[in-house]
């Protein structure tokens, strides 16, 4: 569920932070999307959002935020069958943490090292749709920030680039089609993967054949880096999707709007909060587009 969305929630992903001492905002269902919107205190929990977060900041200077009102609805046309699949990878999932173990225990710098070597593998990719999007200035960071990571920062174990003002940011296929106006729709929810649609599904593929390492890499290098990526997006936000599971109205509906919403804000380039627990307290205040 990214970005696991496995790597969508992965992808994504995305995951809850909740306030138990505040009041909670009420969820309304319309056609199976959830809206978020202030209501007199119903329950014990509210996301409650937070002073940073208000306001997303563009991740470039020209690029606009995310208005979700003037992004049509994602359609779901699908969804018996998609709940049924996000019904069955919550239960993998559930059975996949023991596997992950050996992550959950290492402690905030060991999982942070685990993240930067996995961005740093990543950056050949990254630096392809950059060049796709016309974001020269940007490739030219991923370029310099795999330099000095894969060297000074000892194959990118440490983010030594971040120290110089290159801050690490994401791209994959699925956002280069977006910025050409490939649409997000129809909604889709796949085994393992998650949350998704058709743009990213295609996506994930280009960027599967234009990543190095599967054209060289061993089938033993294959796996540690699945096992790797698994471990790293899934254990990284397991207590916020509980905590999610939760408190949401419709677990399923909350987490197709939040997919939706962040996904649309990387097209656009928009800089969302570092953790994923901050990004669903500031999606959870945009309204699901109508």
């Amino acid at each position: 569920m990214g970005g696991v969305t496995v790597l969508a929630l992965m992808s994504l992903t995305a995951c809850a932070g909740v306030d138990e001492s505040s009041s909670a905002n009420a969820a309304s269902v319309d056609k199976g999307a959830v809206q978020f919107a202030a209501a007199e205190p119903t329950t014990d929990a509210q996301f409650a959002p937070s002073s940073q977060l208000a306001q997303a900041q563009p991740a470039q200077q020209g690029k606009t935020q995310i208005n979700a009102g003037q992004e049509g609805a994602v359609s779901d046309p699908l969804e018996p069958w998609n709940r049924y699949v996000f019904s069955v990878n919550d239960v993998v999932y559930t059975f996949a943490r023991p596997w992950i173990a050996p992550y959950m225990v290492l402690p905030q710098e060991g999982k942070d090292t685990v993240d930067n070597f996995l961005h740093n593998l990543t950056s050949p990719v990254i630096l392809v749709n950059d060049l796709l999007q016309g974001e020269f200035d940007r490739a030219w960071t991923t370029t310099k920030r795999f330099a000095i990571n894969s060297t000074t920062g000892v194959l990118g174990l440490i983010d030594v680039a971040e120290d110089y003002g290159m801050a690490k940011h994401d791209e994959d296929f699925g956002q280069t089609l977006g910025t050409y106006g490939v649409g997000d729709s129809p909604y889709l929810v796949l085994p393992l993967l998650g949350p998704s649609n058709p743009r990213d599904g295609i996506g994930r593929g280009v960027d599967t054949v234009t990543d190095p390492l599967f054209w060289v890499g061993t089938t033993a290098i294959s796996a540690g880096r699945m096992y790797g990526t698994f471990s790293n997006e899934y254990g990284g936000h397991v207590n916020e999707m509980d905590s999610l599971r939760e408190t949401s109205l419709d677990y399923y509906a909350t987490m197709r709007s939040l997919y939706t919403q962040m996904r649309r804000a990387k097209v656009k380039n928009i800089e969302t909060p570092d953790s994923e627990e901050a990004n669903i307290d500031y999606f959870s205040h945009v309204d699901d587009p109508q």
